[in-house]
C-alpha cells in the first residue's frame, strides 16, 4: 500500500509538471484532464505489476503455533504442530519471508482436559509486498489438554570440564535447593531433578553466576512439555590456585668419582630444563631442580642413567613421570712420563764398527695416565740411521718410535755425534 501511495504521488507531480502550461485549458475542459490522470495511473500500475507480479503460493516454512488464553488449570500435553501457510505477496519479497514474519495461535479459551480438533489462525506482521494470508494448511490441529499439577524436585550441578592444573575447585554452592515444576501429569511425574549445567573447562577465577534449570527424569534424560519456576538459579563455585609453576634448570647430582686416571669430562641432562608445579614459596625460591645420585665410582667409560628428579614433597613435574636421563661423559687423564732409553744403531755398513758404543738419552712422553702407567723404558724405542755413513764422526738425529696413542713432547739429547771406524 506504501508503495502504491508513493507511486501515485510521483506520478501526479509529474502530470503537473507537464500539463502546467495547459492548465488553463484543463480548466474548460476538466472531464478531459480526470481522464488522462487515470489512464497515466492504470498505465503506471500495469507496468509495475509486469515487472513485478503479486503471486499467490504456498511458503516453504513451517510456523510454530502457540496457544493462547489456556485455563489455569489445564496444560497443553504435546507439542504442537506447525503449520503453513498460502499468501499472496509480491515476487520480491516472498523469498525473504520466514516463520519471524508470522504469527499462528489456537484458541482455547473455556476448554477443560480432553482432546480437541482446533483451527489455527495465522496473521502476517508484516505489510511488505502487500503481504496477505490465504489459506492455512492445515487448517486445524489435534490439541490434547491434561490437568496441570505441580510438585516439588531438587535441584543438582553438573559441572563439566575442569581448571587448569594447579588450580583446585570446591563443591558447588547453589541459591535454590528446591524448585517446582508444573505441567500435565504424566510429564511432572517423569522429572526427577533439576539440573544446573556450567562449564569451568580453563577457568581461573571464581565462578558466580545464573544458570538455565533443565528438568530430566531418573536417567538423565530432558523431560519436555513443563516448566520450573524458578528457571534459573544463581550458582557459585571456587577456584582457587593451589601450586604455581616455573621453569627450572636440571642439576644432576654425582656421587662417587672415576677410576684413577680417568677424568669427568662433562656431564649433560635430557630434558635440560622442566616445568616444576608447586608451593608459591617453592617456587619463588628455587633456582634449580636436582636429581637423585647418580653413582660413577670407579668408572671407565661413559655412565648414562634414568633418574627420578628430587621433588619436595607436594611439587610434580608437567608432563608426567619427573624422569630425566643424566650422561657423564669419562675420558682418561693425560699427563707426562720421561724414560732413559739407550740409543740404538740401524743400518751399520759392513766392515764399521761405532767407536765406544751409543749413549742413553731421556724421553718425554704424553699420553692417557692408565695406559703411561703401564709403560717402560723397552716400549720406547730410540734409533739413530747408520745408512751410507763411512768412517769418520757424524752428528746425527734421533727416531723415536713410542707406543700407540702415546706422543712424543721431547728428546734430550735430540742428536748425538757417532764416530765409525773401520774393523
Amino acid at each position: 500500500m506504501e508503495q502504491i501511495t508513493r507511486a501515485v504521488r510521483e506520478t501526479v507531480l509529474i502530470l503537473v509538471a507537464l500539463f502546467r502550461p495547459a492548465v488553463r485549458s484543463a480548466r474548460d475542459n476538466s472531464g478531459l484532464a480526470v481522464l488522462s490522470v487515470v489512464l497515466a495511473f492504470g498505465l503506471w500500475i500495469f507496468v509495475t505489476d509486469a515487472e513485478n507480479p503479486t503471486r499467490t503460493r504456498v511458503l516453504p516454512v513451517d510456523i510454530a503455533v502457540q496457544p493462547v488464553k489456556v485455563a489455569p488449570d489445564v496444560a497443553v500435553a504435546d507439542p504442537l504442530a506447525p503449520v503453513r501457510v498460502r499468501v499472496r505477496v509480491a515476487d520480491d519479497v516472498f523469498d525473504s519471508l520466514t516463520s519471524a514474519d508470522f504469527e499462528a495461535t489456537v484458541d482455547l479459551d473455556g476448554l477443560t482436559v480432553g482432546v480437541y480438533d482446533l483451527p489455527v489462525q495465522v496473521r502476517p506482521l508484516t505489510s511488505r509486498g502487500g503481504l496477505r494470508v490465504e489459506d492455512v494448511l492445515p487448517g486445524t490441529i489435534p490439541v490434547r489438554l491434561a490437568q496441570l499439577t505441580t510438585k516439588s524436585v531438587a535441584v543438582s550441578v553438573e559441572v563439566q570440564g575442569q581448571p587448569p592444573s594447579g588450580f583446585t575447585m570446591d563443591s558447588p554452592r547453589l541459591k535454590d535447593r528446591e524448585v517446582l515444576v508444573s505441567g500435565p501429569q504424566e510429564k511432572v511425574d517423569q522429572v526427577t531433578q533439576a539440573v544446573a549445567v556450567i562449564d569451568v573447562e580453563g577457568r581461573t577465577e571464581p565462578v558466580d553466576q545464573a544458570v538455565r534449570l533443565v528438568p530430566r527424569d531418573q536417567r538423565g534424560f530432558l523431560v519436555q512439555g513443563v516448566e520450573l519456576a524458578p528457571s534459573i538459579t544463581d550458582v557459585t563455585i571456587n577456584i582457587e590456585q593451589q601450586q604455581f609453576s616455573r621453569p627450572l634448570a636440571v642439576s644432576p647430582q654425582l656421587t662417587g668419582a672415576p677410576a684413577d686416571g680417568y677424568n669427568v669430562v662433562s656431564v649433560s641432562t635430557n630434558p635440560t630444563v622442566v616445568t616444576v608445579l608447586g608451593s608459591q614459596a617453592f617456587i619463588e625460591g628455587a633456582v634449580s631442580i636436582a636429581t637423585r645420585p647418580v653413582d660413577i665410582a670407579g668408572a671407565t667409560e661413559d655412565v648414562v642413567r634414568s633418574v627420578s628428579l628430587d621433588l619436595p614433597s607436594g611439587a610434580s613435574v608437567t608432563g608426567g613421570v619427573p624422569v630425566v636421563t643424566v650422561t657423564v661423559k669419562i675420558e682418561p687423564a693425560y699427563g707426562l712420563a720421561t724414560f732413559g732409553v739407550p740409543v740404538a744403531a740401524t743400518n751399520l755398513g759392513e766392515g764399521l764398527s761405532i767407536q765406544g758404543g751409543l749413549p742413553s738419552v731421556q724421553v718425554t712422553l704424553y699420553g692417557p695416565l692408565p695406559q703411561m702407567r703401564t709403560l717402560g723404558p723397552t716400549d720406547v724405542s730410540v734409533a739413530v740411521d747408520l745408512k751410507d755413513k763411512d768412517a769418520g764422526t757424524h752428528r746425527l738425529a734421533l727416531k723415536v718410535t713410542p707406543p700407540p696413542g702415546i706422543e712424543v713432547r721431547s728428546v734430550t739429547p735430540a742428536e748425538i755425534d757417532v764416530v765409525l771406524e773401520k774393523r
